[in-house]
C-alpha cells in the first residue's frame, strides 16, 4: 500500500514539473517578442532569479525581485496594473509562478518569456553585467 501512495505521489508531483515546463515553454512570448516589449520605454523588465544569476547576466533595465520575494515585494511593481510587465528567469519555470502570481493579483500585461534568459542568449540577444 505504501508503495503505491509514494508512486502516485511521484507521479503528481511528476505532472506538476512537466506542466509547468510546457506552459513556460509555449506559454510565454518567444525571444524576439520579448526585445520587441523590451524597447518599449514604459515596460517593466522583471528578472525573478537569484542575486548571483542576476549578476552573471541580464537584460537591460530589468529589475531584480527573486521568485521567492515577490510576494512580498509588490510594490516595487508599478502601480499602474496595466503596464507591460516582461518576466524572466533561467528557463521559465520561476517566471511561469511569478507570471501567475502577478495575474492574480491584477496585472494585466503580464508577459512571461518562453525559456528564459538561455532562449533569450541562444536568440543572440544582449544581456548585460
Amino acid at each position: 500500500m505504501a508503495i503505491g501512495l509514494i508512486d502516485g505521489l511521484a507521479l503528481a508531483v511528476g505532472g506538476v514539473v512537466v506542466a509547468t515546463i510546457v506552459w513556460s515553454r509555449f506559454g510565454g512570448v518567444k525571444p524576439a517578442q520579448a526585445a520587441e516589449l523590451a524597447k518599449q520605454p514604459g515596460a517593466f523588465i522583471l528578472d525573478v532569479r537569484t542575486e548571483a544569476e542576476y549578476a552573471g547576466g541580464h537584460l537591460e533595465r530589468a529589475q531584480l525581485i527573486p521568485v521567492q520575494s515577490l510576494a512580498g515585494r509588490l510594490a516595487e511593481l508599478p502601480a499602474a496594473k496595466k503596464t507591460p510587465i516582461l518576466v524572466y528567469c533561467a528557463v521559465g519555470g520561476r517566471s511561469a509562478v511569478a507570471a501567475r502570481l502577478l495575474k492574480s493579483k491584477g496585472y494585466e500585461a503580464v508577459h512571461d518569456l518562453a525559456g528564459g534568459i538561455n532562449a533569450w542568449r541562444s536568440a543572440g540577444l544582449p544581456v548585460v553585467k
